[in-house]
Formats: structure tokens, sequence, C-alpha cells
């Protein structure tokens, strides 16, 4: 019991102490961003700038702690920071800014909070960095780490950002926004049921190899990322139906989209394939992402 106590002790240091520099990192990193923020005068360049200062920074500390997944939280922090400074330096506070600000606040709280779930320290690398890590050399590891690992997502996400970037420009409201809007508290939500479920499965059988399929779990193998990808097409939705004489302008959150389809899901495909016996069987059983008929559930 000792043993077990002192083992639990050692974790919620160890996440203690991960959190505190996470903290103390992002906080420069936002800070130094907001510096050359400040002195660009168009609004997808000046956010541009701060979101690749803040990830250069945020490089550096993984490397100083080998620990890529201190850029994890970046996916879900860093987007309402950045709405947040634009609507500041802007002087935005019009219908679409705030509406935009609620809802990208409410889904990086709760984006965060299940990181935070999961998030164990310093030195615990995610399985994806991980296996990298031990296949390839240092060198070209951090080239992979500085482009693959931090700019490729950054630049997913900024482009996803510009949608609420132009839309926040526009003082008037279109009512085929509220699809848009719609669609994103919707993904918000599928989010929370996913990662509540599979939480709990864990919890009940974590010391199996039984794949989740209870809940949305049973309808979809990736229901979490259905989510995240519903939630930027709903934010595209929204800017387009405000902008729609420059709707390919917000294009750029396809690269959300492509990131999910062509590196996530097969990563995890396969991860699951090797870890997990009964998951052949699932996948035969489950559509990888919405639901279709003529599934043997």
């Amino acid at each position: 019991m000792e043993i077990q106590v002192r083992s639990c002790s050692e974790s919620e240091q160890e996440k203690t102490r991960g959190l505190m520099i996470d903290l103390i990192a992002y906080t420069a990193a936002f800070l130094a961003a907001a510096v050359p923020f400040s002195r660009v005068d168009d609004p997808l360049t000046a956010v541009a700038v701060f979101t690749g200062v803040a990830t250069l920074l945020l490089y550096i500390v993984s490397v100083i702690y080998k620990d890529v997944s201190v850029y994890d939280p970046y996916w879900s922090v860093a987007p309402p920071v950045m709405m947040l400074a634009v609507m500041l330096k802007y002087r935005l506070w019009n219908v679409n800014a705030v509406i935009l600000l609620g809802l990208i606040l409410i889904w990086a709280v709760r984006l965060t909070a299940n990181w935070y779930a999961t998030y164990r320290g310093i030195g615990h690398e995610d399985w994806r960095y991980a296996n990298f890590r031990k296949k390839v050399p240092p060198v070209p590891f951090q080239v992979i780490s500085f482009f693959g690992f931090h700019f490729v997502p950054t630049a997913a996400v900024y482009g996803g950002m510009t949608c609420a970037v132009m839309a926040a420009q526009q003082e008037h409201f279109a009512l085929l926004s509220a699809i848009g809007a719609g669609i994103m508290l919707l993904a918000v939500w599928l989010e929370y049921v996913s990662d509540r479920a599979i939480h709990r499965f864990l919890r009940e059988h974590g010391r199996t190899s039984r794949t989740c399929d209870v809940s949305v779990w049973k309808y979809s193998r990736h229901p979490n990322y259905l989510g995240e990808m519903l939630f930027w097409t709903g934010l595209y939705l929204y800017f387009a139906a405000v902008r729609p004489e420059i709707w390919y302008a917000g294009l750029g959150f396809l690269a959300i989209i492509a990131i999910f389809l062509f590196i996530s899901i097969p990563m995890m495909e396969q991860h699951n394939l090797e870890r997990r016996a009964d998951y052949a069987a699932y996948q035969a059983r489950t559509p990888v992402l919405i639901p279709l008929p003529g599934k043997d559930r």
C-alpha cells in the first residue's frame, strides 16, 4: 500500500511540475509573439507572425526537455488566444467576433480539459513522437519535429483560424452563419460524449486489450476526430455565410481535415491493430468516421 501511495504521489508531482513548465513556456511564448504581432497592420499577417513565433519558442522548449508533447495543448490553447488578440488589437467587438470567440472558447476549454485529464507530465511523450524518436537519428528527428510535429499543425490551425479572423471583421450577422455555429456546438458535444465514453471504458477495462465499442464508439471508430473535423467545418461555414463573395479564402481549414484523414486516423488504426486483438473485427463492423447503413453492429 505504501508503494502505491508513493507512486501516486510521485505521479501527481510529475504532473504538477509538467503543468508549471507548460504554463511558463506558453505564457512566455505568447508574450514574445505579441511583440511582432503588435507591429503588423494586416490581421491575417499579424496572426501568422504571432503563431509562428510562439511555435518556434515552444519547439525550443520541446528540444530542451526532449519531449515533443510540450506542443500538444497548442492546438486548443492558441486559437482563443489568437482570436482575443485580434479583437483587442483591432477593436473588433461586433456580433460575429463575440459569437466566434465564445464558440472557440467553449471548444478550447473542453479540449484542453481532456488533455489535462490524460496529461502525466514532462517526459511522458506521446507514443507517436516516441516511436519516431526511437527509429530516427537525433538530427533527422529534430527536422521532422520542427516541421512535421510543430509547424505543419500550426499552419493547419492557422488555416482554420483565418475563417474566424476574416468573419470577425464583418459587422453584419448572416442568418446562415447560425448553421455553422450549430455545427460547431454539435462538434463540441460529440467530442465531449466521445471522450467521456472512452475514459469510462478505460477505467473499467483498462487492464484488457478490448476495443472501446460503447456509446458513440459503437457507430464510429473515431468519433472524437469526426467532432474535430466538424468543428472546423462549422467555422468555415460561419465565415462563408458572412463573406460568400470570398468563400475560397477560408479553404485553409481543409488542411486540418487532411491531417486527420491522411495522418492521424491511419496512424491510430495501425496502432490499434497492433495493440488490440479484436480491432480487426471492430473495423469490419464499424465505419471509420460517419455511421453508414448496412453495417452489422
